[in-house]
């Protein structure tokens, strides 16, 4: 029964399209939440008992501690829905009586969208993957979380892979997609394996483009670098509130400016933004299927030219094709709904 509940949940998530499922301990219930297109939706409520019993059973498939409920946890395990490999990231955290939450994460193996297909508008598109042909270098991307910065660095390496065989290897914590065509990699923090032993032996792997799940600490930041240094594409994300945070974020961590300068080909900061739906009138509804996809990815991309121009004025200037300046003209062409 707690099996064929389970398996009703991911089935559910991948017909509605949902990024994640939460279950929510609540008073003398556990709420079920799906995140479709950015928003929590509530689906269904279970008892406490049943609630528990469904967190044992998905711990129990994630390799995780069953017994232990005072401490956060995460686990993992692959599955077939629909015909889809998908895979499942599992997190749990205790509240302050020792219930736990668990927010489960579903990725599946499908179709990659083309770069230059992932936003509505193609100049700036072709504008990072022209960046990104026939170069070697540092070129990151920036966003909050659920953006879909690293849906970006696959798609525009796979996109890159199609005109010639290229060997693509990622380095990620952990793993969100599978992707047969690349060579992925795992952190695995408890056997020593960090970012940055990886980084190192991947080098000797003779990648063309090395893709970095994040850049977090300084040991990181300067083996990413080393690596684009030595000629090749290292794609990586930073957390900043926009492109020019990247940079001081970057400084923050002690990184050389002029090794900055010499590696850094671009930095693209994006948002995901709802599609208009003439029949939904304003944010296509869940169950709509008038619209194959439902929102859009908006960069604001910084080439190398402004980020020298910045080492050398430190003057942040406005970018004339900036995400404001975009949502603006997507809404006159009737992308977005009118603000």
């Amino acid at each position: 029964m707690i099996q064929e509940l389970a398996n009703a949940l991911l089935n559910q998530s991948m017909l509605l399209s949902a990024s994640d499922i939460h279950l929510i301990p609540y008073e003398a219930n556990y709420r079920i939440l799906f995140r479709i297109n950015g928003r929590l939706q509530f689906f269904h409520s279970l008892t406490l008992d049943k609630g528990e019993r469904l967190l044992s059973h998905l711990k129990y498939r994630g390799f995780m501690d069953i017994s232990e409920t005072r401490k956060p946890q995460s686990g993992s395990f692959q599955a077939l829905v629909h015909d889809n490999n998908v895979s499942v990231r599992l997190a749990t955290i205790p509240n302050f009586r020792f219930i736990e939450s668990m927010v489960i994460r579903v990725f599946s193996e499908q179709k990659i969208i083309p770069f230059c297909n992932s936003t509505v508008f193609h100049p700036i598109a072709n504008q990072i993957l022209s960046s990104a042909k026939h170069n070697t270098g540092l070129l990151l991307f920036s966003g909050s979380t659920g953006s879909g910065k690293t849906s970006s660095m696959y798609s525009l390496a796979h996109s890159l892979s199609q005109e010639e065989p290229l060997q693509v290897i990622t380095i990620e914590d952990p793993v969100e997609r599978p992707m047969s065509s690349f060579l992925q990699v795992q952190i695995n923090e408890k056997a020593g394996l960090d970012y940055a032993e990886i980084i190192r032996a991947t080098l000797r792997h003779d990648p063309d483009i090395l893709i970095v799940g994040e850049i977090r600490d300084t040991h990181t930041a300067k083996m990413v670098i080393r690596s684009a240094l030595t000629g090749h594409l290292v794609l990586s994300t930073v957390h900043a509130d926009n492109t020019y945070g990247v940079l001081s974020r970057l400084l923050e961590l002690g990184v050389d400016k002029e090794e900055l300068r010499q590696c850094l080909i671009g930095i693209s900061y994006q948002q995901l933004k709802d599609l208009h739906c003439i029949f939904c009138e304003r944010k296509c509804h869940t169950l709509c299927n008038h619209l194959p996809r439902k929102r859009t990815a908006l960069y604001e991309f910084l080439e190398k030219e402004n980020i020298n121009q910045f080492f050398s004025t430190t003057v942040e200037q406005t970018l004339p094709n900036n995400i404001a300046h975009q949502i603006k003209k997507g809404g006159y062409y009737g992308f977005f709904s009118p603000q």
